[in-house]
């Protein structure tokens, strides 16, 4: 595919970022302009409050700060798991070119390669 369509498409893809970002706003407005609204997003904000409250006290219960460390850990060992294993199916295909993989339990699984555009960030790539 030449660079001159993915050019194209990229330029395609931000208009229609900003015609959704531009009725977002139009909607927004609407919506703080509406009496019945930011009384009933006010009174949602207290409720919310009152919840949060209740929810820290329940938290800080020693039996639930421990199943909060246990998420937390599993959460970051998940995260560094999924990352590796993107990177043995990525290889993987490249090698097989095939997109599926029998699991452990004898299960054909299947995955897909994805490739996504990027902002460059300051001083990224010069």
């Amino acid at each position: 595919m030449e660079t001159e369509q993915i050019q194209k498409r990229i330029a395609e893809i931000t208009k229609e970022e900003q015609e959704v970002k531009t009725a977002k706003k139009a909607i927004k407005d609407q919506l703080e302009n509406d009496l019945e609204y930011v009384q009933a997003r006010d009174e949602a904000k207290k409720a919310n409050l009152k919840k949060k409250a209740i929810k820290d006290q329940i938290m800080q219960l020693p039996e639930n700060q421990k199943l909060a460390e246990t998420i937390k850990n599993n959460t970051q060992d998940l995260a560094v798991l999924k990352d590796i294993l993107s990177a043995e199916l990525f290889d993987y295909f490249q090698k097989s070119k095939k997109e599926e993989i029998v699991d452990a339990d004898g299960q054909i699984r299947k995955f897909k390669i994805e490739a996504k555009l990027v902002a460059e960030k300051s001083g990224f790539g010069k």
